[in-house]
């Protein structure tokens, strides 16, 4: 039995988080894909997502499955079966994951795009339709980067949230010792995982004792749409604010300068 062939990996960096990224990607893939090398109906087609499926549109109203979404993960994860211009079988898979990186040229968000096809052993010529992609790839994802380009930088949104001992909150000791507090850091990774944490750490007390009753946090988001939700999840998400460990408070933060 013969080897499976590799799968094509193709990576870029683009500007702004992963959540542009993505959006990008998935909401406006009809603005950037190259219809006139890499499509079924050519020129004046378009393309969605639609009810869980990538579906193009030609010109006369026809139209073509290009896949079956599998995952559907945003801001970090699109995975899909693959399969333009044949039915549903057989198919490859395509895997889109979105990193965030820092820029370390402008100091803005960035974000790794990896694009992932495997699964050729279910076509009919697996060498030859790998071939084909191998050499179609590198187009779309270029095309992906001068899309993510063109994009006005929106104007990023600092938030502080403020933490404070909560009602259920233990009278005495360290609040780091409480069950609940878990949940606080699992909150933090996400938001450290999404691109959008500067910092975060306790405050002291007014007798200089850290006991984690008070704390900030620091994020830095691509625009107001996004720091609005950001706000929302750290009242709704955070299980320590949520189950009372924690009190929370939100502040806009208009920095003028930075190191």
């Amino acid at each position: 039995m013969t080897d499976p062939l590799p799968p094509i990996r193709r990576q870029i960096v683009v500007r702004g988080d992963p959540g542009t990224a993505f959006e990008v990607w998935t909401d406006e893939i009809a603005l950037w894909w190259p219809f006139e090398r890499h499509s079924v109906y050519g020129p004046g087609a378009s393309v969605a997502f639609a009810d869980g499926r990538l579906v193009e549109r030609g010109p006369a109203g026809e139209e073509a499955v290009w896949g079956e979404v599998l995952d559907w993960a945003p801001p970090h994860l699109l995975r899909l079966t693959w399969h333009p211009g044949r039915g549903p079988e057989p198919a490859t898979e395509v895997e889109v994951r979105f990193e965030p990186v820092e820029d370390y040229a402008s100091g803005d968000p960035a974000t790794l795009v990896t694009l992932v096809h495997r699964g050729w052993e279910q076509l009919a010529e697996p060498v030859a339709g790998r071939d084909e992609y191998e050499r179609g790839w590198p187009t779309v994802v270029a095309r992906y980067g001068e899309r993510t380009a063109e994009r006005e930088p929106a104007e990023a949104v600092w938030l502080a949230l403020r933490h404070s001992a909560g009602p259920n909150a233990p009278a005495e000791g360290s609040i780091f010792a409480h069950p609940d507090f878990p949940e606080h850091v699992a909150f933090l990774d996400r938001l450290r995982a999404d691109g959008v944490l500067v910092a975060a750490g306790p405050l002291a007390d007014d007798d200089g004792a850290v006991t984690g009753a008070n704390g900030m946090t620091v994020l830095r988001v691509p625009d107001a749409d996004r720091a609005a939700e950001y706000a929302r999840l750290a009242a709704k998400e955070d299980q320590s604010v949520v189950r009372g460990l924690l009190t929370l408070e939100v502040q806009p933060w208009r920095v003028l300068l930075t190191g």
